[in-house]
């Protein structure tokens, strides 16, 4: 007895549409895979920056001494550029307690505030006024931290971070 056997194969033209299709498909996603990198790692920066200021803030507690928080190239001197690595230090003697790693990739953190640095009393409060850290995506604020007298730490509600968008045109 003879069987035949069939071979199953795909046709050029069928290979080529399939091609286009999956080209087509990727070029449309690129840019909400590249929105969602950003995102996500905007979010990382925003909650290392909320665990530093948590930590800064506990440090002044527990050593019960004023702390400060400020970026820093070499760890032992303030700059005004958030982007930098972070330095926490003694208010008294400038003794750093940690210097935090830059955050990579990240342009669009920025700082508004009364001071450059921030500091915590010994009790955990604030000596300045209001102050936020806060990250833009498409012209809009997408995240924030805000920072009151009291010392306390919390994150934006999504109608603040709408009303406060002007900050970033």
């Amino acid at each position: 007895m003879h069987t035949s056997i069939r071979q199953h194969a795909f046709t050029l033209a069928e290979l080529l549409i399939t091609a286009a299709l999956i080209s087509l498909l990727a070029t449309l996603a690129a840019p909400a895979i590249a929105r969602l990198l950003e995102h996500n790692r905007n979010q990382a920066v925003m909650h290392t920056i909320h665990a530093q200021l948590q930590q800064a803030r506990s440090q002044a507690v527990l050593r019960k001494q004023g702390v400060e928080l400020c970026p820093s190239k070499n760890g032992r001197k303030c700059t005004t550029d958030w982007q930098d690595p972070w330095l926490i230090r003694l208010r008294s003697n400038r003794q750093a307690l940690h210097h935090a790693a830059a955050f990579a990739g990240v342009t669009n953190l920025r700082w508004s505030g009364f001071s450059g640095s921030i500091r915590f009393h010994s009790n955990g409060t604030s000596p300045i006024s209001n102050g936020r850290f806060f990250t833009c995506e498409q012209q809009a604020v997408a995240m924030q931290i805000l920072i009151n007298r009291q010392g306390r730490i919390r994150w934006a509600s999504p109608q603040e971070n709408q009303q406060e968008s002007a900050r970033c045109q």
